[in-house]
């Protein structure tokens, strides 16, 4: 995560040689793009704390907590070809904003697209790695009777809520929707990409359940966080009522935030 944030670093830095950028719908200003590189690198790192202060503990001294009914399925699933569809789906949806490049309008924005890109990535990493390490949920796979007592469970086995897989592809793959949208507003093609955009995450949350990875409720979680910042971010970021979208109001125990789609 770290080489994202000093990839963040060189692109602004040759980005915005101004006070801001303007490029294709969207605009960029210094000020802003700084606060958000800082806000999702200080999420990362203390997401990295969190989980890597979580003490190994051994399977029976770790008392295990009830599942719901929604996601008693999960207990019964352990595919090591889903794991593997899962990771193909996770780490192919990295490279799905290259598919924009295929549009001479947005190739010509490609460095502006890569920084709102970093953005998502990074806030979303950094958010999923946060509520990993304050919720510490164990995965499905610690419920399976005949596990040794002495096993040692780790920070990875008590990660499964929300699923770091889904909350990655939701977020690249509705980034890609979104700036698909922002740039051809009147295109037949809008519906299809939107439709793809939200199966992908599905997807992969499905196998990461049939991985016994996760429980559904973990990756509806991290479906629903990827989605609301690949959408957020280049929401944030269009010409013209970005302010007027995004509200923040100071209140007594913390802060509203209201956000208008659009």
């Amino acid at each position: 995560m770290r080489y994202l944030v000093w990839l963040q670093v060189i692109l602004l830095s040759g980005t915005l040689s101004g006070q801001q950028l303007q490029a294709g719908p969207y605009q960029l200003t210094l000020k802003r793009e700084l606060g958000i590189t800082l806000v999702g690198a200080g999420a990362a790192a203390g997401g990295y704390f969190l989980n890597h202060a979580t003490d190994d503990v051994l399977l029976r001294d770790l008392e295990l907590p009830g599942v719901p009914p929604f996601d008693g399925s999960a207990l019964r699933h352990d595919s090591d070809g889903a794991a593997t569809a899962s990771d193909i789906v996770a780490y192919g949806s990295l490279v799905m904003p290259a598919l924009l490049l295929a549009d001479q309008r947005m190739a010509k924005d490609a460095r502006t697209l890569a920084v709102l890109f970093a953005e998502t990535i990074l806030l979303n990493q950094g958010f999923t790695d946060i509520v990993k390490g304050t919720v510490k949920r164990p995965r499905p796979y610690l419920y399976e009777g005949g596990l040794a007592p002495d096993l040692a469970v780790t920070a990875y086995d008590r990660s499964s809520f929300l699923s770091n897989h889904t909350s990655t592809t939701a977020a690249a793959s509705f980034f890609v929707a979104r700036v698909f949208a922002d740039y051809h507003p009147e295109s037949e093609l809008r519906t299809y990409v939107w439709i793809a955009s939200a199966t992908l995450p599905a997807l992969g949350g499905y196998l990461r359940v049939r991985a016994g990875q996760h429980f559904p409720s973990d990756v509806v979680a991290g479906y629903g966080l990827g989605a609301i910042i690949g959408y957020g971010v280049p929401l944030l970021h269009r010409k013209g009522g970005a302010e007027r979208r995004w509200t923040v109001v100071p209140g007594g125990s913390g802060i509203l935030l209201t956000v208008r789609l659009g």
